[in-house]
């Protein structure tokens, strides 16, 4: 199905692209437009067009509204899925030639499958609270003698993510600074901003019995056979995600019920212009939190039976591709 909305997604932008290079050469706004114009220059205008000023006056800043369809993923511990989908919409208020503001929701779901077998996962409550033994330590004795007690069941270690974004940021035109220069058709900016990311994480750990699977038949993957080891796996997983992720607890923020972390993010995109109000952009947004359990996993093949914390924090990105519409 995820295929298919891909296609239906590069079917649109072909036609978008065709309608776009179909279009009058004149395109962008018209500086003779005076419906552009407040009422507060309307006087500015009058005299440029009468040749009794210099430059024209500034036009009325615009609000736009927009939807996008896109692939997020995670950066994290696992090797993440293509494509995944997810959507957005904003609002967007122009500040002048080069400064807007946009306040932007995005929704989806990432997933992600590792190829490499683990077996240092006993401190990881989505496997350990399932009944997965793995490495762990024993200590005996009065002299507290240490025993490593080796893993009974291998796991490979998947994950899907619902991820909310709530964030507020600032877009920088870059193709437009030659001010009272007629809006182009094509233009490039940059995007920063914060926010709020609220997400949970799930794991399929059991079968349709509710029963743990046997991944041990599975040889451990190499880099170079990670194709057929995931394959393997894709096979035995009924794909249910029913397990919670691993967590912090009762420590964790939470909104509307899910781990909720404060987030910054960077983005680049571009526009191209369909008509004088509508246009088409393409857009990629990375998502920083404070946080490593994007994922669902966070801890590291050592030392055996006492796993210590991966040392990066995960974060987020969001390809998409939108139509917005400009209105007053």
């Amino acid at each position: 199905m995820t295929s298919k909305l891909f296609s239906t997604i590069l079917g649109f932008l072909a036609l978008s692209i065709t309608a776009e290079a179909q279009m009058s050469a004149a395109g962008g706004t018209d500086w003779k437009d005076s419906s552009l114009i407040p009422a507060s220059r309307m006087a500015q205008h009058s005299e440029f067009l009468n040749n009794q000023y210099s430059f024209p006056s500034k036009p009325r800043s615009q609000w736009e509204v927009g939807v996008k369809l896109g692939s997020p993923s995670i950066s994290g511990d696992l090797a993440t899925n293509y494509p995944n989908f997810g959507f957005g919409v904003h609002v967007r208020k122009s500040l002048g030639y080069l400064l807007s503001l946009r306040g932007e929701y995005v929704r989806g779901s990432a997933t992600g499958l590792d190829w490499k077998g683990n077996y240092n996962y006993a401190s990881n409550t989505a496997w350990s609270s399932r009944g997965y033994l793995g490495n762990r330590r024993s200590y005996t004795g009065a002299a507290n003698n240490l025993t490593l007690i080796p893993a009974v069941d291998k796991v490979f270690y998947n994950y899907k993510t619902n991820i909310n974004d709530l964030s507020v940021q600032a877009l920088f035109n870059l193709s437009n600074v030659r001010f009272h220069k007629a809006e182009p058709k094509f233009g490039l900016y940059t995007i920063i901003g914060i926010g709020v990311t609220f997400y949970d994480t799930k794991i399929d750990a059991l079968n349709a019995s509710n029963q743990k699977y046997n991944f041990n038949s599975i040889p451990g993957g190499t880099f170079a056979t990670r194709k057929d080891t995931r394959s393997a796996i894709n096979a035995l997983l009924d794909g249910t995600y029913e397990t919670d992720g691993d967590s912090n607890g009762m420590r964790d923020s939470k909104l509307f019920g899910k781990t909720a972390r404060l987030s910054g993010t960077v983005g680049f995109g571009a526009a191209f212009k369909l008509s004088k109000r509508v246009n088409i952009a393409f857009e990629d947004r990375l998502t920083f939190v404070k946080d490593d359990l994007l994922d669902g996993q966070r801890w590291a093949a050592s030392p055996i039976g006492d796993a210590v914390t991966t040392t990066h924090y995960d974060t987020h990105n969001f390809l998409s591709v939108g139509l917005n519409i400009n209105i007053f």
